[in-house]
């Protein structure tokens, strides 16, 4: 019997923030091409992308972002020096498209624009500034997929254990019923106050929609300039559809928001490097033995 093919084949990376927090790193460099290691930030997540067998990706931008086109493209001069270290996407396995947001308008109008890209096909949304560091690479997303092909919902989302202090930063869902490592959302709602969380589940920057996502967008107002992805997956869920979330369970989050937490994204990638990651593992060691 052939084997069937894997329904979720798109994703859009939505990449066109300003980067206020990260100023002045940001002012010539868009936060999704700050290293981590060896690679800037959005290199990791389309290998994140590609692991899972998502091959076409939609890249949202915006201004001042130019070098992220760039880096993708094929290099001569650079391949002549370091002909392994200077991947195009097509060697990433991948097909790469652009689209530019006009404003920062959020992430709700950023994925707004991507309905010409993704028809009437169900697809990943990859936040650009935000790196799943999971082993093996991609797994989140084959969940992710593996709950959409089984249940059919209109959207799954990755959701991530925080304490309930920190819950203040980001969307959070409230469970219904957990089935393994799969919930049913019977509410999100962004950033509340610890006392007004309804759990201790925040959303991952990792989420799979059908293209039911465009109407719940179309049916939500902004808040202070800015549509809101919640909003409207909130508005998904007063409809009577139905939201499930998956868990990241052991695997790691790094986002690239501000100062502290790039630094331990940056501390993380670097120890993990198979060449350099035991002598910055020493060093450190020895940095903090003599009070630095």
């Amino acid at each position: 019997m052939a084997k069937e093919m894997q329904t979720v084949r798109l994703a859009v990376v939505p990449a066109a923030g300003i980067g206020s927090r990260l100023l002045p790193l940001t002012k010539a460099q868009p936060k999704e091409m700050l290293p981590l290691g060896r690679k800037p930030v959005l290199h990791h997540v389309i290998e994140e992308l590609a692991a899972a067998n998502i091959r076409r990706i939609l890249l949202i931008t915006g201004r001042r972002k130019r070098s992220v086109e760039d880096y993708f493209d094929e290099d001569g001069e650079l391949r002549n020096f370091a002909p392994d270290r200077v991947p195009t996407a097509e060697e990433l396995g991948v097909t790469l498209a652009y689209m530019r947001q006009p404003k920062p308008l959020g992430s709700g109008h950023a994925i707004s624009l991507a309905s010409s890209f993704t028809g009437n096909e169900p697809f990943l949304v990859a936040y650009g500034d935000c790196v799943i560091w999971e082993e093996p690479k991609g797994s989140l997303v084959r969940e992710m997929v593996a709950a959409h092909e089984r249940f059919r919902p209109a959207a799954v989302i990755a959701v991530q254990k925080v304490n309930r202090s920190e819950v203040s930063k980001y969307g959070v869902v409230a469970v219904k019923r957990w089935e393994g490592n799969i919930g049913k959302v019977e509410a999100i709602v962004e950033k509340p106050s610890p006392k007004e969380a309804p759990s201790c589940y925040a959303v991952a920057a990792r989420y799979l929609f059908t293209p039911r996502i465009y109407r719940a967008l179309s049916a939500t107002r902004p808040k202070d300039g800015e549509w809101q992805l919640t909003d409207a997956i909130q508005k998904l869920i007063e409809w009577g559809e139905t939201v499930l979330c998956v868990r990241l369970g052991e695997r790691k989050r790094f986002d690239v928001g501000n100062f502290l937490s790039y630094c331990v994204a940056f501390v993380h990638a670097a120890l993990h490097d198979p060449e350099l990651g035991q002598k910055l593992k020493k060093e450190l060691q020895r940095m903090l033995r003599q009070g630095l």
